[in-house]
């Protein structure tokens, strides 16, 4: 009886040793495994133990993708599934530290800006996070140059918005997203209630030619303008161009019905020189 807890406490013993030995990149392994399992709170123990080992010096090799990789994996758990945003932020701001200039702070500014954004609803402290990677020459710079432009559109400051939509135009005026910013500089003239600038920056839109969503996007646009001066038969005229290409056709139905409803209720209800209508 007395030899099974010599064993058991044997094998602690053992597991124990086993564990001290292991190295960063085991100890990683091990605390994904627990990640894995849903044990959240238990991987993220994981990823402080490997990140205590190995500190804050310069690092080289594998040691320095561990470090990484940890320190990402920390963050990661912290934002998503503990809801632990400061510290997300912590981890995230190691990254942009340890590895400047890299795809690692990249990603890691990224995620920054997501949770000021999304979380602390900071648009600001987001754009200086998404400015940096715009700023670089990585394939995903034109991205964060248009949430840029989206984050001081947020701030409802339109003039900034098209100054760093026109950036992005003039950047990388063949990207994809350039159709994009100029649907952001026509939305921002809208918002300002600049409605001839809006009409003309929402028809350069449809002169470029974009994909279909952008078309109907802009005769949207534009749609929405005619029906708040009231002229109704020509916001009728551009939802019914939106309709068959909007990805929300019902919406444009909505606004499509709601507009029918104000063009006849604006109609004279009775005819002139109906004077027997005019006197009941």
């Amino acid at each position: 009886m007395s030899s099974r807890p010599r064993g058991f406490a044997a094998a602690v013993a053992a597991a124990a040793l086993a564990l001290a030995c292991a190295s960063p990149a085991t100890r990683l392994e091990q605390a994904n495994a627990r990640r894995h399992a849903g044990d959240a709170k238990g991987a993220l123990e994981g990823y402080k133990a490997v990140l205590a080992e190995l500190g804050d010096a310069p690092l080289s090799g594998d040691d320095a993708a561990v470090r990484w990789k940890a320190l990402e994996f920390a963050g990661d758990i912290s934002y998503l599934e503990l809801g632990d945003y400061t510290g997300a932020l912590s981890y995230y701001r190691r990254i942009v530290a340890l590895y400047p200039g890299g795809k690692e702070a990249r990603a890691a500014r990224v995620k920054l800006g997501d949770i000021y954004r999304e979380r602390f609803r900071d648009p600001l402290a987001a754009i200086a996070q998404y400015a940096d990677v715009a700023a670089s020459g990585a394939p995903e710079a034109p991205r964060y140059q248009l949430e840029v432009a989206r984050a001081y559109l947020e701030l409802q400051n339109w003039s900034q918005a098209r100054t760093e939509a026109r950036i992005l135009r003039e950047k990388w005026p063949d990207h994809v997203l350039a159709d994009e910013a100029q649907l952001l500089a026509a939305q921002a003239w809208s918002l300002e209630k600049r409605d001839d600038e809006a009409l003309s920056a929402f028809q350069a839109l449809i002169d470029r030619k974009p994909r279909p969503e952008l078309v109907a996007r802009a005769h949207e646009g534009q749609a929405l303008i005619h029906a708040q001066a009231g002229r109704f038969d020509r916001a009728l005229e551009l939802y019914a161009l939106a309709l068959p290409i909007h990805p929300n056709p019902d919406a444009i139905r909505t606004n499509i019905e709601a507009v029918t409803d104000r063009r006849e209720r604006s109609r004279p209800t009775t005819l002139p020189g109906d004077r027997a209508a005019a006197f009941r």
